[in-house]
């Protein structure tokens, strides 16, 4: 009888591991496979943490990569048209017109610099709920200069955010991008012959100055992206690898399973027999 029952649990705990998926029921099947598999269950979760960081610096460097390029080309664009402003035989009617071109390209340049990604604004240091740039005639930065990083791998952070105020700037005569665009305009709407001397020399060494900034800062967030984009394709190697090592742990040898659950049910079969030569009298050979 107690080899039968035995049989019977083996048979039970064969099966289980088999409709369940895992060799472990419990952590007393295998203490020392049971604390592996807790290690490499924390070790997974670690991974996927360090690949939604992964993940969010190179959404918030896409983004702001992806701002500076728009910003670059308006650049671009400003300096085409002091170039042409500052060409000596225009009117000062076609100055103005030009200078209204401007108006509308630093509005765009606010917009840029207010750009989001999700629900943060990505050129606003770490006061990121708060845009950095009101609209209208006024450049103050509402931001900070703080720095937002994210955890891209154990020990491994990126700083993901540029300050605007660092690009855009913010402060009247702080030679940043907007305060050249007003100085800019301002020239280009006075009608006074001194100011096309000045966009042909200040502001236009001024506004290539800024594209530079914009280029630097573009090339940093790429560099930002890059380096994101590696650490993910590396986490998730190591996210397979760990999986591997889980599944051999933890998981069900089917095919090894399934064969000892025949051996098992042939054993049992054995030890039925067995006991049935053995215990041959009834209850009709004790009432006789």
């Amino acid at each position: 009888m107690t080899d039968i029952q035995r049989s019977n649990q083996a048979i039970a705990k064969t099966s289980d591991q088999i409709t369940s998926g895992h060799q472990m029921q419990s952590a007393a099947d295998d203490p020392s496979g049971a604390h592996t598999a807790l290690r490499l269950r924390s070790a997974l979760a670690d991974t996927e943490a360090s690949r939604a960081g992964a993940a969010a610096a190179q959404g918030w460097a896409t983004q702001s990569e992806s701002a500076l390029q728009s910003v670059g080309d308006m650049v671009q664009t400003a300096h085409e048209l002091i170039v042409q402003a500052a060409n000596g035989t225009l009117q000062s009617s076609d100055r103005a017109a030009i200078g209204a071109q401007m108006t509308q390209l630093l509005s765009q340049m606010k917009a840029a610099a207010n750009t989001k990604f999700g629900d943060q604004y990505v050129f606003s240091g770490q006061a990121s709920t708060t845009a950095p740039y009101a609209t209208g005639s006024v450049d103050t930065y509402n931001g900070d200069s703080g720095v937002v990083t994210r955890t891209i791998g154990p020990g491994q952070s990126v700083q993901v955010n540029m300050p605007g105020n660092q690009i855009f700037g913010g402060t009247t005569g702080d030679g940043k991008l907007f305060d050249t665009m007003r100085q800019t305009i301002a020239h280009l709407t006075s009608g006074n012959p001194a100011d096309v001397t000045a966009l042909q020399t200040t502001d236009l060494a001024a506004i290539n100055a800024n594209l530079d900034q914009v280029v630097s800062a573009r090339s940093t967030m790429g560099a930002v992206v890059q380096r994101a984009t590696l650490a993910d394709d590396r986490l998730q190697d190591v996210n397979v690898n760990l999986a591997k090592q889980l599944t051999g742990v933890q998981d069900t040898d089917m095919a090894s399973a399934i064969t000892s659950l025949t051996t098992q049910k042939t054993a049992y079969q054995a030890a039925l027999s067995a006991g049935a030569n053995i215990i041959q009298k009834s209850l009709m050979d004790f009432l006789r």
